[in-house]
């Protein structure tokens, strides 16, 4: 079993009663708003008001970024009750802005309509709120939805983006986004560590204070390999799906479907501490089928099958139906800055928002600044060492949540990158959590333990 470095489950559980308990007592939190505008033009959405985040589509405010031309539509949810600290959230490949699972954001004592709805468990209800106690947006990326899609969108272009999208809020809102916490899941971790690395440099004067990676992985690959998937299963699905843009639309179901299944564990899966995956796929165009060598743990029932539900709902509500989730052009991008983060390793933010100084030990499919801010040496790709990080210049600590059988990005991707910038930096810089009882927890480990998550996440920011 991979070796778990939290506290209890349980230990982790209460710790959010105590701070919440002195918070009140001590009179240090605010349900208003802070900001530049005395007289906000916009409202966050009470965290009283949720339902699904797809029934708030009409909610989305736009912001284009003049220095981009890129467009972002985003929410502002939650109450502020504990602290002004703005939560940034970053979706996965593929994933859009209401696909995050409402039981990591909030519970029925502070969001009481949710239970009414599809996505609620009740086994999944606990103490924490993140939307009663703090401010949440989330926001899709250029290409989705409403968002055009004006050409390559590289990670410097979505930090940039998303700096303009902070200033919007701070404008129209009349919030506070002095000080942020950026929160990403799958692809999202490496848009979350280009951001904390470029933004205190292209704008002093926001603060990043705690960062939550969600299944990460390190990225700038010494070896010319692309780092972090130990599974041939998923490489020739997403290889499929990437460089066939004319596969059947059955065919490309059946990819899809597959790959979402694979981010929660398989029947019989272990721990993954290492060894391969012996997941792999064979995949017949001419009868359109998709055949693998492991069974997807995914019965009627089971989580993996209620969020497959959830996010078919998602895509089916505007403005996300306009593009079935994610235009294909932007699919593709997202596959290419996978690649180049892992190939590529950049050592200096500039004040423009811009990656400098990166190098590269394979081919680039997209810009050689998409690289990563560690470098990573894999002899074999199932055993990583990360020997070099960037420095973040956040005030508070780098948090990293995984699941130990987790074939999409391994488990000690994660691990390996804690070690190694506590190394550089001093012990306590980061810590990593691994989803530590026996009910499974794969890739998607918020999607499958979202209370877990929440609990995780609210003890990473008060810490």
């Amino acid at each position: 079993m991979p070796k778990n470095l939290s506290p209890t489950f349980g230990e982790r559980l209460f710790v959010p009663i105590l701070i919440a308990i002195c918070a009140f007592a001590a009179g240090c939190g605010s349900s208003g708003s802070s900001g530049s505008s005395s007289h906000p033009k916009y409202q966050a959405v009470a965290c009283s008001d949720l339902t699904t985040l797809r029934s708030l589509g009409d909610r989305f405010e736009t912001v284009t970024n003049s220095r981009t031309g890129d467009t972002l539509d985003y929410l502002v949810i939650g109450d502020g009750a504990l602290s002004n600290e703005l939560l940034v959230m970053f979706n996965g490949t593929g994933e859009i802005a209401p696909d995050w699972p409402m039981q990591m954001i909030t519970n029925k004592k502070y969001s009481p309509k949710i239970v009414h709805t599809l996505d609620y468990r009740r086994y999944e209800d606990g103490p924490i709120s993140l939307c009663h106690d703090y401010r949440l947006v989330i926001f899709d990326y250029p290409g989705v939805g409403n968002n055009p899609l004006p050409g390559p969108v590289t990670f410097d272009q979505v930090a940039n983006d998303v700096d303009a999208m902070l200033n919007d809020i701070s404008t129209n809102y009349g919030i506070d986004t002095s000080v942020v916490d950026p929160i990403g899941w799958s692809l999202g971790t490496s848009f979350v560590q280009k951001f904390s690395f470029l933004s205190p440099t292209a704008n002093p004067a926001r603060t990043i204070k705690d960062v939550v990676l969600i299944a990460t992985e390190a990225g700038g690959s010494t070896q010319g390999v692309s780092p972090g998937n130990a599974a041939p299963c998923i490489d020739t699905m997403f290889n499929e799906l990437e460089n066939n843009p004319d596969l059947d639309k059955k065919l490309k179901s059946k990819l899809d479907v597959n790959l979402f299944e694979l981010t929660f564990p398989y029947v019989g899966q272990t721990p993954y501490d290492g060894a391969d995956s012996g997941c792999t796929a064979t995949i017949d165009t001419d009868n359109n089928t998709v055949d693998l060598s492991v069974k997807p743990d995914c019965p009627l029932g089971s989580e993996c099958k209620k969020n497959l539900h959830s996010q078919d709902l998602n895509r089916r509500v505007e403005p996300w139906s306009k593009t079935k989730g994610i235009d294909y052009d932007l699919y593709v991008q997202q596959r290419e800055l996978a690649n180049d983060h892992g190939m590529c390793y950049c050592t200096t933010p500039n004040a423009d928002f811009t990656s400098t100084g990166c190098t590269c030990t394979g081919p680039v499919q997209m810009s050689s600044s998409n690289g990563g801010i560690c470098q990573t040496t894999a002899n074999t790709i199932y055993a990583p060492v990360v020997d070099n990080c960037d420095m973040l210049q956040n005030t508070g600590k780098i948090t990293v949540l995984n699941g130990p059988e987790d074939i999409l990005i391994q488990w000690t991707y994660g691990q390996a990158f804690v070690d190694a910038y506590n190394a550089e930096y001093g012990a306590n810089k980061a810590a990593i959590f691994t989803y530590p009882l026996s009910d499974g927890a794969g890739h998607g480990v918020m999607l499958q333990h979202p209370l877990w998550t929440q609990t995780e996440i609210f003890a990473a920011l008060n810490d």
